[in-house]
């Protein structure tokens, strides 16, 4: 399916080079080597974290990144968040990449995912209001308002029909503003999800779009919109994994906790092996939720054990696997500094441009 193909290099910050099964095996000290390098910024990339192709994941890496670095109350420098302001568009926007910002930025295009997109917008959005930037996530959430379907949901790009994993990033950036108003499209959103919802018969979980079988990543991303996940704080008491029942939210919840006891990990929705951003994802709208105390054990446990691996494939740092990792490590009470073998935040913090 080209849309879910697609979706890879922006949805989940493009890990490891469009594929979000890693399987690089790489050890504390030489993902510590990758920090030694001198690195010489473009304009276009001065204030960036990572040095990989920026193209199809710039700002979504940069949001993740951002908002990781917050979520352990480390301040982002001056130049990570300037890099990021410049990339929004005239219209409140944000689109993958903007390698020219003098530039107005491309029509949105569904047809060649161009443009400005509702994926980036919503990270970035959250990634700003974090930072204390009100006035350019205001302007965002004011685009990301616009661009909601009348069945509630959002899609990726204007003009396309809804999603479960855009409705579910552009949910929980809605509800980490925190803006008035918000009430109905929160409402909205909610029912469209329940409309991709799988019968707990059947397993659960949420179909990319109806009709569809149950994916992954869209169930995990749906279910941070459903828990508020992107507003990360230390870990509470949890409460079992949630069963499959009548709300959306158990229903994903009961499948994406099966689905991490069973292997560790949730599957990868487009290949063999697994999907680590996913499972941060699940584990963040866990701790959210108060519930799935197993899942999160052992998902974390799986995320601890393949940190180098993930954060940093083949001597090089993933930002927004790493931003992810640093959610994770914040609401399960790990320690970021020493995450699976991995210092978290000197690792992205020494990746920026």
């Amino acid at each position: 399916m080209v849309t879910m193909s697609k979706r890879i290099s922006t949805a989940f910050v493009a890990l490891a080079a469009c594929s979000l099964t890693l399987t690089a095996n790489i050890g504390p000290a030489q993902a510590g080597a990758i920090t030694t390098t001198a690195k010489t910024a473009s304009p276009a990339t001065t204030g960036l974290f990572g040095e990989g192709d920026p193209t199809y994941d710039g700002v979504f890496r940069q949001s993740l990144s951002i908002l990781g670095l917050i979520a352990n109350d480390v301040k982002p420098n001056k130049a990570a968040i300037t890099w990021l302001l410049k990339q929004q568009c005239a219209n409140g926007s944000f689109q993958a990449y903007r390698p020219d910002t003098t530039k107005a930025c491309d029509v949105s295009d569904p047809v060649n995912y161009t443009g400005p997109d509702t994926n980036s917008t919503a990270l970035a959005l959250t990634a700003l209001s974090a930072a204390n930037q009100s006035a350019s996530a205001g302007s965002a959430a004011a685009w990301l308002a616009k661009q909601q379907n009348k069945d509630g949901g959002w899609p990726w790009f204007s003009g396309s029909p809804s999603d479960s994993s855009s409705t579910g990033l552009a949910l929980a950036a809605v509800k980490a503003l925190k803006s008035s108003g918000s009430g109905s499209a929160i409402v909205k959103a909610g029912k469209y999800l329940t409309s991709v919802k799988l019968s707990c018969a059947s397993g659960g979980g949420l179909a990319f779009q109806k009709p569809g079988a149950a994916n992954a990543l869209s169930t995990a991303q749906a279910f941070i919109g459903l828990s508020n996940g992107l507003i990360v704080s230390r870990s509470h008491s949890l409460n079992a994994n949630p069963t499959c029942g009548a709300t959306t939210a158990s229903n994903a919840g009961s499948y994406l906790a099966n689905a991490i006891m069973k292997d560790g990990a949730l599957p990868n929705s487009f290949g063999a092996g697994n999907d680590f951003g996913s499972t941060a994802s699940a584990i963040l709208g866990f701790v959210a939720s108060a519930t799935g105390k197993q899942a999160v054990t052992r998902g974390t446990s799986t995320l601890a054990a393949n940190a180098s691996a993930y954060g940093v494939p083949d001597g090089a740092a993933s930002p927004g696997a790493l931003g992810l990792l640093l959610m994770v490590s914040k609401a399960t009470s790990a320690k970021a500094t020493n995450f699976g073998g991995l210092n978290l935040i000197t690792t992205l913090q020494q990746s920026q441009q």
